[in-house]
């Protein structure tokens, strides 16, 4: 019985890990350049890299549909691989696909239509992001919306003129001379990649990123790339989440209650 009790509240506490990615998710359905995180029950013995059972937590389905397995999506983009877990566990992975390209009408946002991340420097290191909503600050850097500068192959890009272009290749050029070209990296495995505030992107200390090759870059000045959230299935995968977590709460209380009355109950003996 008290198995059952350590069963259900272990139980509990998975959906609530889900209840929790599944909410930030959606917080962020709205917010350009955004990756959602999903997540799914790891069995006993799981290898790294090695697809799950079919027994997947509800909300561990990527956007559109298709199930997050380690395979190569449509794009170029790599779903989420799972980790190795020792016990019955959620992993987390970053959905790396790409959101929507919608035009905005402002030079300097910059959409990537392919592969691989903006870096952006900040006090802790580069940070990694698809969000390409960018500014031009009192010096004319281009920065992010928090002051944040962009990579450049050569450090920050300085952007001193009338008027400037960046192109699909990322060269950008001020008053027809290109002073520089945007950075644009990837990584072995983009799905392992962390949140860090502000729609950035960390990875491990065991993953470096790669310059993405000169043909293979191609942006979109004047646009932006979306949240990769589906609204519509992140809230059902919430709603689900929600009710096994209230399952497993009467579960948790019948049990506890099974308990009280067996001790209670128990035959008393005289010394």
């Amino acid at each position: 019985m008290i198995r059952s009790l350590n069963t259900a509240s272990r139980a509990m506490q998975l959906e609530q890990v889900r209840i929790d990615a599944l909410a930030n998710n959606l917080a962020n359905a709205s917010a350009s350049g955004f990756r959602q995180v999903i997540t799914r029950l790891a069995e006993p013995g799981t290898g790294p890299g090695a697809a799950l059972p079919a027994e997947t937590t509800p909300g561990a389905t990527a956007a559109g549909g298709a199930a997050a397995t380690g395979r190569a999506a449509a794009g170029g983009a790599t779903e989420p691989r799972w980790t190795r877990a020792t016990r019955a566990d959620l992993t987390h992975a970053l959905d790396a696909r790409p959101g929507p390209i919608k035009p905005s009408g402002r030079d300097t946002d910059v959409a990537i239509m392919g592969r691989g991340f903006f870096e952006i420097q900040t006090a802790d290191g580069p940070r990694y992001t698809r969000n390409g909503s960018f500014l031009l600050d009192a010096e004319r850097r281009l920065t992010t919306p928090d002051g944040k500068p962009v990579a450049g192959d050569g450090g920050a890009l300085t952007l001193e003129g009338d008027e400037f272009t960046i192109a699909a290749d990322g060269t950008v050029t001020v008053d027809g001379q290109a002073v520089g070209r945007l950075k644009l990296v990837d990584f072995a495995d983009p799905t392992r990649l962390e949140h860090a505030g502000d729609a950035l992107l960390k990875a491990p200390e065991d993953m470096a990123a790669q310059p993405v090759p000169i043909e293979d870059t191609i942006l979109a000045q004047g646009h932006i790339e979306g949240s990769n959230v589906n609204p519509v299935d992140t809230l059902v995968a919430m709603i689900e989440a929600q009710r096994a977590f209230e399952i497993q709460s009467k579960v948790l209380q019948a049990e506890d209650e099974l308990l009280n009355k067996s001790v209670n109950n128990l035959p008393r003996t005289s010394a």
